[in-house]
């Protein structure tokens, strides 16, 4: 990021701090509201700090009253990816090489929270950056990179946060944590507001499962901290035993061992019931 760019942004947080609905991203200034009165409340505010700190603004650079911002992926539906960026995806080659291979990757992470997908998909890339690793582009490898530019050039749609809906599935596998935060709706039906993904460490990879399993709900609740603190939510495991360690109300078990103890003492600052 340009140094210029940075500061003008710390000046901003520092110019707009304590205001309702406002939110400075990078070199603009972003102002919203629940109806049309409280956004045009906000505005005011927004235009009195701006002046109070001497600062002008340029009226052709503005958009007022916009129903949505396409360069964050947002409107009132919910938030998919910015066309203008995903045309770049489509027309990606298949890699041959590996800074091709860690530009798609970066891509992909960038845009992760859009893929349920992603730790299936990134696993076997993700292998061709190993250590020592040979660079050796197969069927599968292909099959990935497809299914990933597939995925993002699709009309996917994440729902806005609610906070009276909450619900975070999480689970693990032999190469990476998984998780997705939705929403479940009065009618059953569940839309996605983010995935998350990360690989296990060398470490963590010769974990038991059950222990694995654990650290996927650490990762989810951790992860979407922000979403879920403070809050009842709803967890889901497809583990059962960790309905005893974590779902028992008598405590923790004294036999538990003392790595799912550590997790369990974790997950205490969170309101929730776990579900298999």
């Amino acid at each position: 990021m340009d140094p210029e760019s940075k500061h003008l942004e710390q000046i901003m947080d520092t110019l707009l701090a304590g205001l309702q609905g406002v939110v400075a991203h990078l070199d603009d200034v972003i102002v919203v509201g629940r109806t049309a009165e409280e956004h045009e409340k906000n505005l005011h505010a927004v235009f009195e700090r701006i002046a109070e700190g001497e600062l002008h603004v340029r009226l052709e650079k503005c958009h007022f009253t916009s129903s949505r911002i396409d360069y964050l992926g947002l409107d009132k539906h919910g938030r998919r990816p910015d066309p203008k960026k995903i045309d770049v995806i489509k027309q990606m080659p298949s890699t041959k090489d590996l800074p091709q291979l860690q530009s798609f990757l970066g891509l992909l992470s960038h845009y992760g929270s859009f893929v349920k997908e992603v730790r299936r998909l990134r696993a076997p890339l993700d292998a061709l950056l190993a250590k020592n690793a040979k660079f050796k582009w197969t069927r599968t490898c292909e099959e990935c990179f497809n299914r990933a530019k597939e995925i993002l050039t699709s009309d996917f749609l994440l729902a806005h946060y609610d906070p009276s809906q909450d619900i975070v599935a999480a689970d693990a596998s032999n190469y990476g944590l998984g998780a997705v935060i939705s929403h479940r709706y009065k009618d059953g039906s569940e839309k996605a507001m983010a995935h998350a993904y990360r690989s296990l460490l060398p470490a963590e990879k010769n974990y038991s499962q059950i222990e694995k399993e654990a650290l996927a709900i650490v990762f989810a609740v951790q992860k979407f901290h922000r979403m879920l603190h403070g809050r009842r939510s709803t967890l889901l495991t497809d583990h059962k035993p960790l309905l005893t360690i974590f779902g028992s109300k008598k405590g923790i078990p004294v036999y538990t061992a003392n790595r799912l103890q550590r997790w369990a003492i974790t997950l205490l600052a969170y309101d929730f019931n776990i579900q298999y």
